[in-house]
């Protein structure tokens, strides 16, 4: 028995263990989930202050260059104005071109064509500073698509070309020079036509100032032109440029990202949530970027926009601009709060085994305060409880319930010859050798010192009879197979329930009794216990 219920014990330290620690891992998933969410919530909130004030100022700061740079343009249209006016030869707006060139030190070149589309004046601008190109090196560049898009232009008309990178002699220069050009149409004092200003604006500035604020990004940041090409990408610069060695490329935003791109390219600024990432966008019309103090102008462009956008994927999601996806908090609040679960391990192993302890000394109690110890036996309160119950749950339908009243003959006698070690001993293997051959639903009560009851349920006295001839036959065994110093005998007395008959159950084991003792005044009349 004790055996038995250790191995109870043992599996209701599994079980408790098992429930405490899925039902404290639950309640701290949840907790951490809360508090990982309002976490989350934060965050996001601050990387989209964050991405959209850095996106903000990205095309706050393109508008200004370009501004910038179109001022730039006039200043040199006013210092060609001026020399038609004054006459002679292009020595003085060389000189005055070099020293711009040189405080600027962002064009490659700035130009003078004729309307026949020559090169009149050239300044170059190298590491070294600022050069005049020699008369034998200008170039004719009538064909040039900036070149037919300008000398088309109205006066107070500005053009401004894509940016690309710079071309010379039908080939990409190298190192690449990505270059915007600014250009205007010149017209004299009599409103003829003259030729054109150009600007050819060496754009790495630019870009290395957008790369700067970039920097502070939590993703990525890119700069896309009116097809989605990248202009610049924060992270993979060798997707930049595709288009200028092939304009077929595939190597664009749009094919990476399709139905965030019909988005973005509808214009305006906002943000999004797709299942790519977080994206900040915002996009920059060429036709009014440029608004200068001095005179309205009407900027005429290739492309109609360039694009600003921020991006943080999937892959940084997480941990910069965190999911509000259930799964995914619930999949972050378990690897962030990892450590915390050995801790909720070591409580359920604690909580386990005070719940164990708990219930073994509950069993404990419910043992000892129905059980008889020496012999496993219900005790006499217990037994005759359950007797009791199973009485008063009886059907005149279902009423076969037969008890045996027992005796042990000679129990005084062994315990004054042989001692209370042997008469112990008698007693345990009695109780043993019932147990061995009533079944399960049958039930074993100790009344005290050498009375038992055995309640048979549902077989009637005549087959109670047969079980305890059995057992009897049992004890000869024993007393024919062991050598003990005694004889083992029992008398019994077997009565069964009539449910059809107003039957008190003290009645039934009162008719039981005096069958046992008439039964133990046959047996004692020959009866020698101790063996000789």
């Amino acid at each position: 028995m004790i055996q038995k219920l250790f191995k109870v014990d043992k599996k209701t330290f599994i079980l408790s263990f098992i429930i405490v620690f899925i039902v404290l891992s639950l309640g701290l998933l949840a907790a951490t989930m809360i508090l990982q969410s309002e976490a989350n919530r934060e965050q996001r909130i601050k990387a989209d202050i964050s991405e959209r004030s850095l996106v903000e100022t990205e095309r706050f700061f393109i508008k200004y260059k370009i501004n910038r740079l179109a001022s730039d343009l006039q200043f040199i249209n006013d210092t060609v104005q001026q020399h038609f006016e004054k006459g002679g030869d292009y020595e003085h707006l060389e000189e005055l071109w070099l020293a711009y060139s040189n405080s600027r030190k962002v064009y490659d070149q700035i130009r003078y064509l004729d309307a026949d589309g020559n090169e009149i004046i050239r300044v170059d601008y190298s590491p070294d500073g600022a050069f005049v190109v020699p008369q034998d090196q200008l170039q004719n560049k009538k064909e040039r698509y900036y070149f037919q898009h300008t000398i088309g232009l109205n006066k107070n008309q500005l053009y401004i070309s894509t940016l690309d990178l710079n071309m010379e002699h039908g080939a990409i220069e190298l190192p690449i020079n990505p270059v915007i050009r600014f250009a205007q149409p010149f017209f004299d004092a009599n409103g003829v036509k003259q030729g054109i200003i150009i600007l050819n604006y060496a754009a790495n500035d630019m870009l290395s100032q957008i790369a700067s604020v970039a920097a502070g990004s939590q993703g990525e940041v890119y700069l896309l032109n009116n097809d989605s090409f990248w202009l610049y990408h924060s992270r993979a610069s060798y997707k930049e440029w595709s288009f200028s060695y092939n304009p077929d490329s595939t190597v664009k935003f749009s094919s990476y990202y399709p139905k965030e791109w019909n988005l973005i390219s509808a214009g305006g600024t906002g943000t999004m949530t797709t299942s790519n990432g977080y994206f900040t966008y915002a996009a920059i019309p060429y036709n009014t970027i440029s608004q200068l103090d001095s005179t309205t102008m009407e900027i005429t462009s290739e492309p109609d926009y360039w694009y600003v956008v921020g991006f943080i994927p999937k892959t940084l999601e997480n941990n910069k601009y965190p999911s509000s996806n259930i799964f995914d908090l619930a999949r972050y609040s378990l690897i962030q709060y990892f450590p915390l679960y050995f801790l909720v391990l070591f409580i359920s192993l604690v909580l386990a085994g005070l719940i164990t302890v708990s219930r073994a000394k509950s069993k404990e109690v419910k043992f000892f305060s129905e059980y008889d110890v020496m012999t496993n036996s219900y005790n006499r309160h217990a037994g005759i409880d359950k007797l009791s119950d199973l009485y008063n749950s009886l059907s005149k339908s279902n009423c076969s319930v037969s008890i045996c009243f027992i005796d042990i003959n000679g129990l005084k006698e062994i315990n004054d010859t042989l001692g209370h070690e042997s008469g112990d001993e008698l007693i345990i293997t009695v109780a043993k050798t019932i147990r061995s051959c009533i079944r399960a639903n049958d039930f074993l009560v100790r009344l005290g010192g050498d009375e038992f009851l055995i309640v048979f349920q549902g077989i009637e006295e005549e087959t109670a009879e047969d079980v305890w001839t059995r057992i009897v036959e049992e004890f000869n065994k024993i007393n024919t197979n062991e050598n003990r110093k005694y004889l083992i005998s029992v008398s019994h007395g077997i009565e069964s329930l009539t449910c059809n008959v107003n039957q008190l159950l003290d009645n039934v084991l009162h008719l039981a009794d005096a069958k046992m003792y008439d039964e133990k005044r046959r047996i004692k009349a020959n009866l020698q216990i101790i063996r000789k």
